[in-house]
C-alpha cells in the first residue's frame, strides 16, 4: 500500500484535513478581529493627531486636549470629530489590510506546519503497521515466520510488534508441536496396527485350521485354542493400554489425590506381579518401610511401579530383583533395580518411548506401552523417573517425588 492509498484508505488522514481547513477558518477569523482591533487604534490614533495639527500644535509633541478641541472647532462645519467611526475613512480598509495578510499568514503557516509534520508521523505508523501485517500475513504461512520490532521503544507500534512477535512464537512453537504430534500419532498406529495384525494372523490361522481340518487330535485342537487364547488376551491388552496412553496423553484422566502410604503402593503392585516372577523363576527382596506418605492416586501410581517391574521381568533376563523406599526431608524415591543384562548408554534416551522396541526384544529393554505409562503417571505425581544401568550390571530405576 503505497501513501496515496494510506491516506484514502484511512479516515485519520481526512480527519487531520478537515481539522486543517478548520483551523485556517479560524486562522481567518482571528487575523481579521485582530487587524480591525489594530486598525480601529491605528485610525483613532491618526484623527486624534489630524485634529491636534489642525489646532494648531505641531507633531513634536503628544496631542493635548486642548489641541484637539481646537481642530475639533475647526472641522465642526465636517462633522468631524474625535469619536467619528475609524471605518468611514478612506484609509481603515489598507491599513486593516495591510494587518490581516501578516497575520493570518503567520496563523496559517503554524496551521500549515502542525497538518504536514502530523500527516508525516501518522504515514509512518501506517507503514510500520503496513509492514508489520505483511510480516504477520508470511508468518501464517510459514513455519519459521519473523517479526520485526518497528517504531520507538515504549510505543504503541513497538509494543504492537513486540505481542506479534510472541504470537508469532507460540504459533511456530504449536506448529512445531502439532507436527510432532502427527508424525507420532502415524508411528503409534502403524506399530498398534502391526502388533495387533500379528496377533489377529495368528488367530485367523488357527481358526481356519480348526474349522478345516477334521483328522486334528485332541491335543491339537487344545493347542491351537490356546494359541488363540493367547493373542487374544494379547490383543486385549494392547488396546487397553492404548487407549488408557491415549487418555494419559489427553490429560483426560482424573487423579484422586490421597495421602496413602508409599510402601503399601509398592507392595500391591509386587504383589500382581508375584505371578509372573514366580513363572520366571525371579526372586524379589523388598525394603519398604511404613510411615512414609505422600499424595498420590494408589491405583495409578501401583500401576507405574507395576510396570517397571514388568518390563525388567520380561526383558533384562534377571534372577533377583529389588525394591527399596528412601524418605529424606527433600524427596521420596522408589528404587526398583535388577541384577540383568543392563541397557546400553545409547538406548536408555529411546526407552519411554512408544512401542520402543519393536522387532529388537533381544537388545532393547522396554516394550511396548508400559513404559511410557509408567512415566506419564509419575510426571502427573510431579515427579520422574531416573534410569542407571550399564551393560552386564543390571539397572536401577528410581521414581523421585520431590518434598
Amino acid at each position: 500500500m503505497d501513501r496515496t492509498d494510506r491516506f484514502i484508505n484511512n479516515s485519520a488522514p481526512k480527519k487531520l484535513l478537515l481539522i486543517f481547513l478548520i483551523s485556517l477558518a479560524i486562522s481567518a477569523c482571528a487575523a481579521f478581529f485582530i487587524s480591525d482591533k489594530c486598525a480601529d487604534r491605528i485610525v483613532r490614533d491618526q484623527i486624534r493627531s489630524e485634529l491636534s495639527v489642525a489646532g494648531g500644535k505641531g507633531l513634536t509633541e503628544l496631542p493635548d486636549e486642548d489641541s484637539i478641541s481646537a481642530g475639533e472647532e475647526i472641522f465642526r462645519k465636517y462633522s468631524i470629530n474625535r469619536n467619528i467611526s475609524p471605518k468611514l475613512l478612506k484609509s481603515y480598509r489598507s491599513v486593516r489590510r495591510t494587518i490581516f495578510i501578516p497575520v493570518y499568514g503567520l496563523f496559517a503557516a503554524i496551521s500549515a506546519f502542525w497538518f504536514f509534520l502530523s500527516l508525516r508521523e501518522l504515514m509512518a505508523i501506517y507503514r510500520d503497521l503496513e509492514a508489520l501485517r505483511n510480516e504477520c500475513l508470511a508468518a501464517a504461512d510459514s513455519s519459521e515466520g519473523t517479526i520485526t520490532l518497528y517504531g520507538e521503544d515504549l510505543g504503541s507500534v513497538h509494543r504492537i510488534s513486540d505481542a506479534a512477535e510472541l504470537l508469532v512464537n507460540r504459533l511456530n512453537n504449536m506448529k512445531f508441536s502439532l507436527s510432532s504430534e502427527q508424525r507420532y500419532l502415524r508411528t503409534f498406529l502403524t506399530d498398534l496396527s502391526h502388533q495387533i495384525k500379528t496377533s489377529l494372523a495368528v488367530v485367523r490361522l488357527n481358526t481356519d485350521m480348526l474349522t478345516e481340518l477334521d483328522d486334528l487330535s485332541e491335543e491339537q485342537r487344545e493347542r491351537f485354542s490356546d494359541e488363540i487364547q493367547l493373542n487374544l488376551d494379547a490383543m486385549e491388552k494392547l488396546v487397553i493400554e492404548a487407549i488408557k496412553l491415549a487418555k494419559l496423553d489427553a490429560d483426560a484422566v482424573e487423579y484422586t489425590m490421597e495421602p496413602n502410604d508409599v510402601s503399601s503402593v509398592c507392595a500391591l503392585a509386587i504383589k500382581r506381579i508375584s505371578p509372573l516372577l514366580r513363572r520366571k523363576n525371579i526372586s524379589i527382596s523388598k525394603n519398604l518401610p511404613q510411615g512414609i506418605t505422600m499424595l498420590c492416586d494408589k491405583s495409578w501410581l501401583c500401576e507405574a511401579v507395576e510396570n517397571i517391574l514388568k518390563n525388567s521381568a520380561d526383558h533384562s533376563e534377571c534372577t533377583e530383583m529389588t525394591a527399596d523406599i528412601t524418605d529424606d526431608p527433600v524427596m521420596v524415591r522408589i528404587i526398583l533395580s535388577d541384577n540383568g543384562k543392563g541397557i546400553p548408554q545409547e538406548d536408555i534416551p529411546k526407552l519411554f518411548e512408544r512401542f520402543s522396541s519393536k522387532s529388537r526384544d533381544t537388545t532393547m529393554y522396554s516394550s511396548g506401552l508400559g513404559m511410557s505409562i509408567a512415566q506419564k503417571i509419575v510426571r502427573a505425581h510431579g515427579g520422574d523417573i531416573l534410569v542407571y544401568s550399564e551393560p552386564d550390571k543390571g539397572t536401577r530405576f528410581e521414581f523421585v517425588f520431590i518434598k
